[in-house]
Formats: structure tokens, C-alpha cells, sequence
């Protein structure tokens, strides 16, 4: 923050001001990477009240190298400088990625420091490559398998067809494994015949954070059952519920206005495609605005997507853009709408925004994803479509538009969401038992 505001950001800042406020003293880190922004780190500042400190990254983010795990991240030395002069007791990741940024390679130099190391999975792309975790349009088990995974990356990132992806996964095995990808010259045909490799540092990276952290933190029970498939130990895993930040407030309104159209649903979160957009604009064109209304709060985005989506709804005047919303007013918002509507194209791990529409006393329409899944219980407190079907979408909405007596009927199922300060008092525990 402040250039970042979306889940896991929230969650580590709301986390740092409970301990603060608690009495422990709390700096963030954070990696600056100068190849994206020349010139303007920031080596100390204090943002609502936390310290926070940049060190330069200068590696390249496309420095295959570096990305296949053959070379370490540049700009190590000023992260042990930073630890060397804040003597943490504690070091709690909150992010890790596979090149720039946090590394595995960062968690290491944690350790050697002599501090406790804990890290918060927010990802399932610690154990997924696609972090979508769907295989042939199933609920996929989550075991990291070579072959199976590599044949899904194809289709989920490459946009390969099925009856391509599967020869080409064998293809680009047995070019790993007799060490030809190896010996490619950079360019699209070895990145393509390198994901293998890409799969097998995904393991090794999960096996090397079960080494290096004393313990690693879930705050869902399904991705848990993920990581002991993959051979994590039960004693290396704690389960953290997700929780309501604190500076969201609201009384959840049991005093309902009779049901009726038209449904007014809404979506709160940034403006991308991992957030399915693209699924609720084509599903909202079977409607008039008399049966349904949609209105959709973000921040602006300089993006093709962000665009076309724009472009896409000049004529329908049923969906309206409103603009960003303060994440202190959000909660507040949700609650003059009916219905929350979340088209999530990959298994986030617990969507925080699930837990402000309970907190909202609303309903929420979610995919058939992981993370929306633990939360909602369809017909219950919320209402579950096929993952990345607008049509599945459309079937739902058009469902509560015959039945708009449903909504009430979920509302009175909500259950208010727990507290953050939970969620610090867990880790304080954590902490002190390691």
C-alpha cells in the first residue's frame, strides 16, 4: 500500500495494525523492482501508521534464468541488510513468487537469520501452476503431477487445444528429460517445451518452504487437504479462518424489504479477468433492466481487458460502472444490494470480499471454484454456477428473477463472519509456540 489494494494487501496491513495496537513493533517489507519502476523506490515510509521498507530488485522479470530457478534473484544483499538492521524475531511472508520479488531463496536468508519464519499462503499457485485448479472442467485433486500438469498448463495458459495438449505434454517431457530443452537458445520454443521444468520447481519450491518455515499458514480448510496430498506434513500446517478486516463495520439488517424486481446485484474487486467480468457481461445480456440491474465498483484499469469490458457494455443499461469505493465503505455499500456477484476464473483461497457481503447481509453468486465453495452453501447463503459459464450464470440469475423470495430466504441463512482480531490472536498463538 498505497499502491496495492487488493486482498492480500488488506489482509497483511490489517494484520500489522492489530499487532501494533497490541504492542509489538511491526515493519513491512516490500521488494521494489527497478526494471518496472526506474528511479522511484521508496527505502522507508509509513503508510496509516506501519513502517514500511523497499529494498531494489533489479533482476529483469522475463530473465528465463532466473524463472526456471537456474539463477538467484538479484538484490538479495539488500534484503539481508534490511534484516540485519531491523533484527526481526519474527519474518512472516505474505507473497512469494517463482523469479523477482520474494523467492524461496528469501525464506532461506530468512532463516539463517536466526528469526522465526511463518508464511501465509493467500495462492494456490504455490502447488498450481494455472492457480485455476480445474482439470477437464473438473474440481482437479490438487497432487502436483508432472505429466497431468503439464498438459493442463497448456490449455489453461497457452491456450492449446485439448488433441494438441496431451501429444505436446509427452513432446516436452521427453525433451526435459534428455536434457534438449536445456540446450535451446532462448525464445517461445524453448518456454514452451520448458514447462516440465517449470512443474518440477513448483514441488521443489513446496518441499524447500516445508524445510526453511516453521510453519506454514492456510486460512481454508480445502487447500489444507491440497497440501498434505503433496506430501506436507500435518504438523507444518495451521488453518487461520478467514475473517472480517476490522475496519469494516456494519450490523447485518434482519429487517428485509419484501422481495421484488428488479434484482439489484453487485460486484466489488478489481477489474480483471481472473475476476470473471467477461462471464457476468455476457450472462446479463438475456436480461432487460426491469428484471435485473448490475452494478460493478473497481478502480480504473489501463488494460485491453478493462477496456473491451467497457466497450462491451455502452448499450446495456443495466450494468453501471461506478468507480473505486474506499475499502472502509465497502461493507456499507453491499448492504443496499441484493445480491453479490463474484465470477472468479481461478481458486482464490477465500475471497475476502465473500466475508464483507455476509458482513453486508447479503447473498453471494459465486463459481464453482475452491474458495468460493468453503464459504457458500448453495441455496443456503448464497447461490453456485458452473466454472466459466456465462450460460450457468445466466441460469442462476434468471432463477432468482422467477424467485425473487429466495433472496430473503438466503439473508436469513447469513452468518456474520468472524472477527480479524481472531485471526491476530491465532498468529500471536503461533508465534509464541514456535
Amino acid at each position: 500500500m498505497p499502491d496495492v489494494l487488493a486482498g492480500t494487501e488488506v489482509y497483511t496491513h490489517t494484520l500489522a495494525t492489530l499487532q501494533e495496537q497490541t504492542g509489538h513493533e511491526v515493519a513491512v517489507i516490500t521488494p521494489h523492482i527497478e526494471h518496472d519502476y526506474p528511479g522511484q523506490i521508496k527505502p522507508h515510509y509509513i503508510y496509516d501508521g506501519i513502517k514500511v521498507y523497499q529494498f531494489p530488485e533489479t533482476a529483469n522479470p522475463t530473465d528465463r534464468q532466473v524463472h526456471y530457478g537456474k539463477k538467484k534473484p538479484e538484490g538479495l544483499e539488500h534484503f539481508v541488510a534490511l534484516l540485519q538492521q531491523l533484527e526481526p524475531d519474527v519474518i512472516h511472508f505474505h507473497e512469494l513468487n517463482r523469479s523477482v520479488g520474494f523467492t524461496v531463496e528469501h525464506v532461506k536468508l530468512a532463516r539463517q537469520s536466526g528469526a522465526k519464519v511463518f508464511f501465509t499462503m493467500h495462492l494456490s499457485s504455490y502447488s498450481c501452476n494455472t492457480n485455476i485448479l480445474i482439470y477437464n472442467n473438473e474440481l482437479c485433486d490438487g497432487i502436483i503431477r508432472r505429466n497431468r500438469c503439464t498438459e493442463c498448463s497448456y490449455k489453461a495458459l497457452f491456450n492449446i487445444p485439448s488433441i494438441l495438449a496431451k501429444p505436446l505434454s509427452r513432446l516436452s517431457l521427453v525433451s526435459c528429460n534428455n536434457g534438449i530443452t536445456e540446450k535451446m537458445p532462448d525464445g517461445k520454443l524453448k518456454t514452451v517445451l520448458s514447462v516440465p521444468a517449470y512443474i518440477s520447481r513448483i514441488k521443489n519450491n513446496l518441499d524447500e518452504l516445508v524445510t526453511h518455515v516453521d510453519q506454514l499458514i492456510s486460512y481454508s480448510n480445502w487447500y489444507k487437504e491440497i497440501l498434505l496430498k503433496n506430501g506436507v506434513p500435518a504438523y507444518k500446517i495451521t488453518v487461520v479462518p478467514a475473517a472480517l478486516v476490522t475496519s469494516a463495520k456494519h450490523e447485518i439488517n434482519k429487517t428485509f424489504q419484501p422481495p421484488g424486481l428488479p434484482i439489484k446485484m453487485v460486484f466489488v474487486g478489481r477489474l480483471q479477468s481472473t475476476k470473471g467480468l467477461h462471464l457476468i457481461i455476457e450472462a446479463m445480456r438475456s436480461f432487460s433492466s426491469n428484471q435485473v440491474q448490475m452494478d460493478i465498483y473497481g478502480r480504473p484499469e489501463e488494460t485491453d481487458y478493462y477496456k473491451r469490458c467497457i466497450h462491451d457494455t455502452t448499450e446495456m443499461d443495466l450494468i453501471k460502472w461506478k468507480g473505486e469505493i474506499k475499502r472502509e465503505d465497502v461493507v456499507e455499500c453491499l448492504s443496499q444490494y441484493d445480491i453479490f456477484c463474484l465470477a472468479s476464473t481461478f481458486s482464490e483461497m477465500s475471497p475476502l470480499v465473500i466475508q464483507e457481503a455476509f458482513a453486508a447481509g447479503i447473498p453471494v453468486l459465486a463459481s464453482k471454484v475452491y474458495g468460493n465453495i468453503e464459504q457458500i452453501t448453495h441455496g443456503k447463503n448464497g447461490l453456485l454456477f458452473e466454472f466459466d459459464s456465462s450460460e450457468s450464470l445466466k441460469e442462476q440469475i434468471q432463477a432468482l428473477i422467477e424467485n425473487p423470495i429466495l433472496i430473503r430466504e438466503m439473508k436469513g441463512s447469513i452468518v456474520p463472519p468472524l472477527n480479524f482480531n481472531l485471526v491476530n490472536e491465532s498468529y500471536l498463538r503461533i508465534y509464541a509456540s514456535h
